[in-house]
């Protein structure tokens, strides 16, 4: 499994097939998508498929107190892919990526069912579960690479 980055465009098809099915293509073009900051992953397969993906995007959490941090966004992996630790790999890459820009944390609105995802790689649950509209139920998790950050 090879990770590189790669456009927005890049990561729509991924995007609407796991994140946003059945919804119109425009549902998956993210404000800050083409910011100078935000980067995005591919995992590719070895015919160069783009089988998973992830996002991050320079954004504070005000929730948290966070203005020096990266939200992690849009990871999903094709249904046919799953369970061979391509999540895990993008994540440690977005996670090497956020070191390097000497970002101290990074944080992102989980969706309850990858809860256990995050909090196996080292985040933390920092709220109760909370709904967004259209999408479903979510927690809002954390990790910090400083012991300045705010925890």
């Amino acid at each position: 499994m090879k990770i590189r980055k790669i456009s927005s465009k890049e990561t729509l098809a991924l995007r609407n097939e796991v994140l946003r099915p059945g919804k119109d293509l425009s549902a998956c073009v993210f404000e800050g998508d083409e910011a100078p900051r935000t980067q995005h992953f591919g995992a590719l397969d070895d015919e160069e498929n783009i089988v998973g993906i992830v996002s991050v995007y320079y954004k504070e959490c005000p929730s948290l107190q966070l203005q020096n941090a990266y939200q992690l966004r849009s990871m999903a992996t094709s249904p046919r892919c799953r369970g061979k630790g391509i999540g895990r790999l993008l994540l440690e890459t977005v996670e090497d990526f956020v070191k390097a820009e000497e970002v101290p944390a990074i944080w992102a609105n989980a969706r309850s069912s990858a809860l256990g995802f995050y909090l196996n790689a080292g985040y933390k649950q920092v709220s109760d579960e909370f709904m967004i509209e259209e999408v479903g139920p979510h927690y809002l998790v954390m990790k910090a690479f400083s012991p300045l950050c705010i925890q």
